[in-house]
């Protein structure tokens, strides 16, 4: 998504529930995904109006504490509502908590008629269930199942996975997949690459945190595993932005071209120039994503001297080609700004 220089108004309002005994963790992890989409958005589009906003919506009685982040200020209805769950004690404890907050909840059903998303982390799924909204299926807190199914009789527990989306409702079982859920919902939203890139950041991925750690520590020596593939394996790692040889790599796992093909493609499900292809536009990614550097530089950074090529197979394994993957993803500010000039 593109962002125009300056917007009127945020593209997307959210409502966070607060009230006595609530999980400020997981509505504070909320806040932080919101606020590094607005940072994301700055750095791209500098003077921009926050994409994203939010409220403290209140149980009766109230009140928000002064030191919780603001979101700039809106009129009208929100288009997302998440309700962060509480400490309670107990089965008895969280159906006084729903009952208390239960007045003012009528929002959450106004949300969803209105086609907005609807979240419950951890015990806020007992008040999604005590409005009506839990129809098909739910992820519920195993020490609260009996609660929950009190407020929401007819829902079906879902106990493969931690968070499931049913109908625009996303329900979870721990408060700790906060950041994971609303970076989900925020993806069914007009800012959907904003929350792509904010994921980027804030989720956990394999293969980034390898690529950073070797462009950190560049090339200092490694202990290998026994095992040709695995040698195989690390050779191309480490010889990333050399031109591949089919030869070199089996040299350097002790074993022939032809059988290193065959078992490599059996363990891995490519070949050995495929699985370097995907290091290196692992690699190109961090870089579009936190540099300056051109596109032809980060080609020859990654082990391609044809830029052509490099963008052909960018594409191929991304979708993009390398210059629209660094406007949609890219985690920095502009190079005028980042030296300070106005």
């Amino acid at each position: 998504m593109s962002l125009p220089a300056q917007t009127a108004s945020p593209v997307l309002c959210i409502d966070i529930f607060w009230g006595p005994e609530v999980l400020a963790g997981a509505a504070l992890a909320v806040v932080d995904v919101l606020r590094c989409i607005n940072l994301v958005a700055a750095m791209r589009t500098p003077r921009v109006t926050d994409p994203v906003t939010w409220r403290w919506w209140c149980a009766r009685g109230a009140r928000v504490p002064q030191s919780l982040p603001q979101g700039s200020r809106w009129r009208g209805r929100a288009s997302m509502v998440v309700v962060p769950g509480w400490h309670a004690q107990s089965g008895p404890h969280l159906d006084q908590l729903v009952t208390q907050a239960a007045p003012s909840a009528a929002r959450l059903a106004q949300v969803h008629t209105a086609g907005g998303l609807v979240a419950g982390l951890s015990t806020g799924v007992a008040l999604l269930g005590e409005v009506g909204l839990l129809q098909r299926q739910a992820v519920v807190p195993w020490p609260f199942v009996g609660p929950v199914l009190r407020h929401a009789p007819g829902v079906a527990l879902v106990t493969d996975r931690p968070w499931t989306v049913d109908d625009r409702v996303w329900t979870c079982d721990s408060p700790v997949l906060a950041t994971e859920v609303v970076l989900n919902m925020l993806s069914h939203t007009p800012v959907a690459e904003l929350a792509m890139a904010a994921a980027h950041v804030f989720l956990h991925s394999e293969s980034r945190q390898q690529v950073a750690a070797g462009m950190a520590l560049g090339g200092l020596p490694r202990l290998l595993p026994p095992g040709a593939l695995e040698r195989a394996r690390r050779w191309l790692e480490d010889h990333m932005t050399e031109p591949y040889s089919l030869s070199a790599t089996a040299q350097a796992a002790a074993t022939s071209p032809r059988t290193l093909l065959r078992h490599f493609a059996s363990a891995y499900g490519q070949s050995p120039l495929d699985y370097l292809h995907g290091l290196r536009v692992a690699r190109a990614r961090v870089l579009l994503e936190t540099t300056y550097v051109s596109v032809e530089q980060v080609g020859q950074m990654c082990g391609y001297q044809d830029t052509g090529t490099f963008r052909r197979l960018f594409a191929r394994q991304t979708g993009d080609l390398p210059a629209a993957y660094r406007a949609r993803y890219s985690l920095r500010t502009s190079r005028k700004r980042w030296v300070g000039v106005a």
